[in-house]
Order: structure tokens, then C-alpha cells, then sequence
């Protein structure tokens, strides 16, 4: 309760000074309102956006100086009427800017119920936020412009260890970002890694040392690819940086998308990136030219799979799209399942979605038909790979279940982590998990049995890349396990 008295002091100290600014900005002007779905942004430990508040006169709903907004449209936090109202793991909605930076302090917990969260992603109430879009525009209420500058990330993991804890960090342990890790990638003796910090780092595997950190993007780091001699990286502000293999030096900078850069994949010569603006781009990974913008999504693209000479894009419209790579033409649009799709792996011959309806969904990559839906999961399907017998799938309810490959059953469910998969990566002989719970775990593909354990990150394991030999698991506190 502490910690949330501070923080209200800290938006009442923010409001005062606003309302002695005589040089506010205008309002950003809106376009048409974004569609309503079920989107999962990961939080980000960075400074947000510009927000819009409510004046304090508007706010209380004086008589003589403005109408009284539904009690739904105000933050818990601030008492403001919210700009960027997104939810948390309770259900309850906050303001963006607020809970943001409720969460940048080490708070785990939802500032209404005291609950701990299971999981810190913000999910946008685009309803909501239409709602009182409407209700200001309706009421004539004014929106003043306010900056928030976020205070520092604090990473909770370490406030409770003693100084002999903390001292000396593992060997396998990489230290040097500051935020959550993103994005690996291992291109030779390299691993990539991307973060919110807004930084690439470049790690020799062999010394495990950081080599260079890669400096450009304005915001942070969401993914990579690589083509040849090119690293990709995609961004948050909207752009796509290339980086010079051989130098780590930027080649150029790729911009049109309007939104978050969230999915990167590169084939027969063609880099495909997918975006919180709904759209795909391809540019020719030689040239580097934009050949065409790919529209018919109407939520955010959140994952990319090439197979069969098609690309597969899976968004937040709960709809999955197939375009031919050569001629860039949307072939179909795979629809069914109710909730948003979140993950998609490929076989050569078969795709497969996860969906936030808890199901997967195999398609066939030629004719593009639905073989059969996979059901099981209790929860939603945050990740899926594919080994040469069997197609693993991760889940919120803290499992993941194997299928036979051919057949489509269920063959086992492989029970351990304490909270959701969030990451899985096929090895020669073994599978290899990440889960919210810190942990990464070893399952044996023969016996299917878990026969390792690993601890040493301080948070969740957000991402997993299996080369020579070597797991490199990345991290919500900022670290790479290399196993």
C-alpha cells in the first residue's frame, strides 16, 4: 500500500505541474478507431508514449466545469479518465502510463486487489477506450497532453539476497541487458540478442564474452532475422534496422510500418516483417527495396512461418493468412478459431497455429484446408515446435503436450513447470522448455521423460535457441543461459 501512495503522490505532483504549463500541444488527432480483439502486448520496462489526461476540473465533476464520466472510465490509479486503458492478468484496467509505471517500481501484484499476477502483459481495452473517446468527444471534455518520464526498472528478484548471492554471477549466466530479452538469434559462433533496452547485443559463444552492442533503435528490440550476410532487427518504433555481419556495422534503415515490428522471416531471398499495424512488408534482403505491403489483417501480426513456398501470418484477428512468396498474393484466409493467434510452427507439409482459445489448429500446406483440431490445453497456447515425430505445444496451464506428428493424438503431457511455457526449442535428442516459473527443463525425445533442470535466471524465460550443441535461453530479467 506503501508503494501505491507514492505512486498516486507522484500523479497528483505530475497533474499540479501540467496545469501551470500554459504551452500544451495539441491533441494527436485520431484516425478510425482500431478494431476490437483480444491483443497481448508484452509489458515494456521502457518511457512510454505521450498520454492524454483528463483536466483535474473535468475530473471532478465540478457542475459549473464539466460532466462526470462513468466510474469505469477512470484509472484506479490516478482517479484520470484514461487515455490507454489496458488490463492485467486480474481483469481490472488501468491506465497505460499508470500501471506501467506501478510495474517499473518491482510491484508483482494488481493495485486493487493486492493479487499477485501471473503473468505482467497488458492487454489494450480497445472497447473501453473507444467508449471514452466518444464520451469526451459527446461532452466536450478537453485532453491535455502530458509527458511521463517512467522511473527505473527494478529487478524484485535481487532486493531479498545476500551480498555473497549477488556477488559473483554464474558462468552460463550472461550479464549486460538491461530489460527483458526478446529475441535470440545464433548466426556462426554469434548469438544475437535483442531487448527491450533497445540494444543488440553480439556474444562470441565460444568465450561467452560481449563482443559489440548494437546502438540505433529508438525503442526496444522485439526481433531478428538473418539473410546472408545481413542482421534484421525489428523494432518498436516502427522500424527495421540492417546490420553488417561482418562489421556489426548499420547498413540502412527499413521504415513504413506504423506500428511495432513484432515478426521477422526471411525466404527465398525475401524478408517478411509482420506489425502492430496489421500489415506484412517485403523487401528484397539484397536491394533492400520494399516490394509490396501486404494488407487484409485487421488485428496485429504477431507471428511468421514459411513452408511450402508460403508464408503464414497469425494475428490478434484470431485469423491466420497464406500468401504465395513469389507472386505476394493473399491466397486465403484460415479462419476458426475464437481467439487470437499467437504462435504457428510448420512442418514441410503441415501448419499448425496456437491459439489463445486453447486449441491448435494443423493445416495443410498445400491445399490449405483444416486436417484437425488439437484440443487438451486449458488454457492458451503461447508457443508450439516441431520435431521430425512429434509437435509440442505450450501452454498458460503450465504444460506442454506432445502429438504424434502423423497421427494428430496426443501422446503425452509433459507436467513440471510451475506457471506457463512461454518458450520451446527442439534439440538432436531433446526438447527444451522455458516457463515463467525461471526455470528451463530437459525432456528426453526417446522416453519423454524430463531429465534436467535448470535454474539461474531471476525471471521468466521468455525465448530459447538450440545450436551446436548449446541452449541460450533468454530472459525477463535481462540475462542469457547458455546450457
Amino acid at each position: 500500500m506503501k508503494a501505491l501512495k507514492n505512486l498516486l503522490n507522484r500523479s497528483s505532483s505530475d497533474n499540479q505541474h501540467q496545469h501551470r504549463s500554459h504551452n500544451v500541444p495539441d491533441s494527436p488527432a485520431y484516425a478510425t478507431p482500431p478494431p476490437v480483439f483480444e491483443e497481448k502486448r508484452e509489458v515494456q520496462a521502457e518511457a512510454p508514449e505521450p498520454v492524454l489526461t483528463v483536466s483535474d476540473a473535468s475530473r471532478r465533476g465540478d457542475s459549473q466545469k464539466g460532466p462526470v464520466a462513468p466510474s469505469s472510465f477512470y484509472c484506479p490509479i490516478s482517479m484520470e479518465l484514461m487515455n490507454d486503458p489496458v488490463m492485467v492478468a486480474t481483469g481490472h484496467t488501468y491506465d497505460r502510463v499508470c500501471i506501467e509505471r506501478w510495474l517499473q517500481q518491482g510491484n508483482r501484484t494488481c493495485p486493487v486487489t493486492g493479487m499477485r499476477l501471473r503473468h505482467l502483459e497488458l492487454t489494450p481495452n480497445f472497447a473501453l477506450r473507444n467508449a471514452i473517446q466518444e464520451w469526451a468527444s459527446s461532452n466536450k471534455v478537453p485532453m491535455l497532453h502530458r509527458e511521463v518520464k517512467p522511473h527505473a526498472a527494478i529487478n524484485t528478484a535481487t532486493l531479498y539476497k545476500t551480498d555473497e548471492e549477488t556477488s559473483v554471477a554464474p558462468t552460463n549466466i550472461l550479464q549486460g541487458h538491461d530489460e527483458i530479452v526478446w529475441s535470440v538469434e545464433v548466426e556462426g559462433n554469434r548469438l544475437f540478442s535483442a531487448s527491450a533496452d533497445k540494444t543488440i547485443r553480439v556474444w562470441d559463444i565460444s568465450s561467452r564474452r560481449c563482443e559489440q552492442v548494437l546502438e540505433d533503435h529508438a525503442r526496444p528490440v522485439l526481433s531478428l532475422a538473418v539473410a546472408g550476410n545481413k542482421l534484421f532487427s525489428g523494432s518498436y518504433d516502427y522500424t527495421i534496422k540492417v546490420w553488417n555481419l561482418q562489421t556489426l556495422q548499420r547498413i540502412t534503415t527499413l521504415t513504413g510500418h506504423t506500428d511495432a515490428v513484432r515478426a521477422l522471416a526471411v525466404t527465398e531471398g525475401r524478408l517478411f516483417s509482420g506489425s502492430y499495424d496489421s500489415t506484412l512488408k517485403v523487401w528484397d534482403s539484397e536491394t533492400l527495396q520494399c516490394l509490396k505491403t501486404l494488407a487484409g489483417h485487421s488485428g496485429p501480426v504477431r507471428t511468421l512461418v514459411c513452408s511450402g513456398g508460403h508464408m503464414f501470418s497469425g494475428s490478434y484477428d484470431k485469423t491466420v493468412q497464406v500468401w504465395d512468396v513469389q507472386s505476394l498474393e493473399c491466397l486465403a484466409t484460415l479462419q476458426g478459431h475464437s481467439g487470437a493467434v499467437r504462435a504457428l510452427a510448420a512442418s514441410p507439409t503441415r501448419v499448425f497455429s496456437g491459439s489463445d482459445d486453447a486449441t491448435i489448429k494443423v493445416w495443410d500446406s498445400d491445399n490449405l484446408q483444416c486436417l484437425k483440431t488439437l484440443e487438451g490445453h486449458e488454457d492458451n497456447v503461447r508457443v508450439l515446435a516441431v520435431g521430425d515425430k512429434y509437435v509440442f505445444s505450450g501452454s498458460w496451464d503450465k504444460t506442454i503436450r506432445v502429438w504424434d506428428i502423423v497421427t494428430l493424438e496426443c501422446v503425452k503431457v509433459l507436467e513440471g513447470h510451475g506457471e506457463a511455457v512461454l518458450a520451446l526449442a527442439v534439440g538432436d535428442t531433446f526438447l527444451v522448455s522455458g516457463s515463467y516459473d525461471t526455470t528451463v527443463r530437459f525432456w528426453d525425445l526417446e522416453s519423454l521423460r524430463c531429465v534436467k533442470k535448470c535454474e539461474g535466471h531471476d525471471d521468466a524465460v521468455r525465448v530459447l535457441a538450440v545450436a551446436q550443441g548449446k541452449v541460450f535461453s533468454g530472459s525477463y530479467d535481462g540475462t542469457i543461459g547458455v546450457w
